[in-house]
């Protein structure tokens, strides 16, 4: 929570920068490769000078190991308390506007040939309830949330990933499957749908969009489980899609005029803290009256060019 000192620190402006969370586990830690396009740096552009995505996905982990490092005083303060030690929570409204959820990869892994990772179905459910909990209370209960649902496995991909790493070690049987992680992917849609959230459903969506007998949507994953270029460019769009659907308040309409959401004829949803943006644009600063663009960049006023 924000302490005093806190606050007397923060600037007295309306304009702050808001947050945007993405917990999860591989899938959303690799979401900032550069090298992949992931999926988080599509957000970190959409919401330039907006908006901050804070990434606190953990690669490996289970919604149960995911739970029990938010119980440690590490977990608490890196994914709770350290965004928002400025401005806090009131009236149930902190600086974190929206909070993705995105679990299920290795919760959904076979229990006989995986059983480290497998996490049963009503458990798993209970957890991902437990998640939304703790972002209601440590966020505050008017934060957004998003579920993503895993996305399918590619047998042929994951056996060939198998031997490329393990060579003569490699099992040949899939200890995750296509199968199981549709059954995640269920189990995530109907946990969203009874607490009302949105989920984005990647499962069906990936296959929906390469249909055909011969399994193109392959290309959406780099080893037949986590996402590819093509497949992180895939989840950021949709994202993106969905937030302005369901969550308009907190969306940026891009430029007209050149589709690009950094400028300053793009436009951030009311809710994000500035509709403009942080600090005058380059275009809006009067080289002859620079104190004045600043100022009226706080005040909202025009300048008058009489």
């Amino acid at each position: 929570m924000a302490t005093v000192a806190d606050k007397k620190n923060a600037p007295d402006s309306p304009f702050h920068r808001s947050k945007i969370v993405l917990l999860g586990d591989s899938i959303t830690q690799m979401s900032f490769s550069a090298k992949l396009s992931g999926w988080g740096t599509h957000l970190s552009d959409v919401y330039q000078r907006r908006c901050d995505i804070y990434n606190r996905g953990m690669s490996g982990y289970n919604t149960d190991w995911y739970l029990k490092y938010l119980e440690t005083e590490e977990g608490k303060y890196d994914v709770f308390d350290s965004l928002t030690s400025i401005n806090g929570i009131e009236d149930g409204i902190s600086d974190v506007k929206l909070v993705t959820l995105f679990f299920g990869a290795n919760d959904a892994s076979c229990e006989k040939l995986n059983a480290r990772h497998h996490v049963p179905l009503p458990r798993f459910q209970a957890n991902l309830k437990d998640l939304v909990k703790l972002c209601r209370e440590r966020f505050g209960d008017k934060v957004r949330i998003i579920f993503i649902t895993p996305p399918p496995v590619h047998h042929d991909s994951r056996l060939k990933f198998q031997v490329e790493r393990y060579g003569d070690k490699a099992s040949g049987e899939l200890e995750r499957n296509l199968d199981l992680a549709s059954q995640y992917a269920k189990a995530v849609e109907e946990t969203a749908k009874e607490l009302d959230y949105p989920c984005l459903d990647i499962f069906r969506a990936m296959q929906d969009a390469m249909p055909g007998g011969d399994e193109e949507w392959s290309v959406f994953l780099s080893d037949g489980l986590h996402l590819s270029g093509k497949g992180n460019i895939f989840v950021g769009e949709r994202l993106k899609q969905l937030i302005d659907s369901v969550y308009p308040e907190i969306a940026v309409t891009p430029c007209p005029h050149t589709a690009y959401t950094g400028n300053s004829s793009s436009k951030g949803g009311p809710l994000l803290g500035s509709t403009k943006g942080v600090g005058p644009w380059h275009d809006e600063i009067d080289h002859l009256e620079v104190d004045k663009s600043f100022d009226v960049h706080i005040t909202g006023a025009k300048i008058s060019k009489a």
